[in-house]
């Protein structure tokens, strides 16, 4: 039973707009991440990137939400209060919440996981 490989212990799956997926594999007994690309059932291709590489693809994808945020919380939401003028940080932060809950990949994740097909 020495050969026998342990599962990995961290995945997801990212869906997008045109139903293409991305999972992202942990590794942790070869230190690495695998990120592979799956059309329906079949895997398109995969990049296996070390472990040392990790913080600066999270650094670029946190920039990229900070950047993201920026941009939604300025441009004013109809009914809320930052569109009526006061209270400008309250309401930016209700219409990211909203549009977290509204945006199309994720309510096609969350019907999946409800349906009891799970994306991991």
């Amino acid at each position: 039973m020495g050969n026998v490989r342990g599962l990995p212990t961290r995945r997801d799956v990212f869906i997008d707009q045109r139903g293409a997926g991305l999972r992202v594999t942990w590794h942790p007994e070869q230190d690495v991440v695998v990120l592979s690309v799956w059309h329906e059932d079949r895997c398109a291709g995969s990049f296996r990137m070390p472990i040392q590489d990790v913080p600066r693809l999270s650094g670029l994808l946190a920039a990229t939400l900070g950047d993201w945020v920026t941009q939604v919380s300025a441009i004013p939401q109809p009914g809320t209060v930052e569109a009526a003028g006061s209270f400008g940080l309250r309401s930016a932060s209700l219409s990211i919440r909203r549009r977290f809950r509204l945006n199309p990949a994720l309510l096609r994740l969350r019907q999946r996981r409800a349906g009891g097909v799970s994306a991991r």
